[in-house]
């Protein structure tokens, strides 16, 4: 597959099989620490991300994008992927009915790996993909820790988010899907959660990128870095 190069930063195309039968050919892009291709021993996690909403976005989303290059460049194995459906992924979008299988898929291929930790395996969705990765980390105990930006409100149910694994959620000052006041109440009832504002920012983020990926990779550094958690 494609690969690419950057300063601190090696990127691969690739394609991988989804979870499920007749498994469907998904395409994502890895990255890791260009350290690694100089043999050097950096202790870091695994994190899986998922892009918003498939009719409209991808894998190619400008913070998708920023955080998987950006916890690269901080020690992890990443791996970003579009939903069946979306850009070459083979099948059809099911609005969340079979895509917990393509992150099943994708997190076989991520802890496949060279130098993948499979005691450190993070999920980290925007948007729909925060629902995605919500609902899937409540089945599978590889999951240690999850990230949600802008889970949407109206996906919520009262299940959703009741696992006991470290959960950072993250909404804009201004998100006119997931506000401030609606997710609270939902996210206080949750076991082992933190919740953080970025000033400015609507749901998908758009121009705050930065301040975004600051909190994420300051979280997850912190988490990767404790033993036993």
């Amino acid at each position: 597959m494609e690969s690419a190069a950057r300063s601190d930063v090696i990127e691969q195309r690739t394609l991988f099989p989804s979870a499920g039968r007749p498994p469907l050919a998904l395409e994502g892009m890895l990255a890791r620490p260009a350290s690694d291709m100089q043999g050097a021993q950096t202790p870091r996690a695994t994190a899986l991300l998922c892009h918003p909403q498939p009719a409209t976005s991808s894998m190619d989303d400008a913070l998708t994008v920023a955080l998987a290059r950006a916890l690269a460049a901080a020690g992890l194995i990443t791996l970003r992927f579009n939903f069946r459906g979306v850009g070459t992924s083979a099948g059809q979008q099911t609005d969340g009915r079979l895509e917990p299988l393509d992150i099943a898929g994708a997190i076989e291929f991520l802890l496949a790996q060279p130098g993948a930790n499979r005691e450190k395996l993070c999920l980290i969705g925007h948007a729909f993909g925060a629902h995605m990765v919500l609902t899937y980390a409540a089945h599978d105990p590889r999951v240690k820790m999850v990230v949600a930006v802008s889970p949407p409100i109206f996906r919520v149910t009262p299940e959703l988010g009741q696992f006991a694994q470290p959960k950072l959620f993250i909404t804009g000052e201004y998100d006119e899907v997931s506000p401030r006041h609606k997710l609270e109440p939902w996210i206080e009832r949750l076991p082992s959660r933190a919740l953080r504002i970025v000033l400015g920012a609507r749901h998908l983020m758009r121009g705050y990128e930065a301040p975004t990926t600051e909190v994420v990779v300051k979280y997850v550094t912190r988490w990767a870095q404790t033993p036993g958690v």
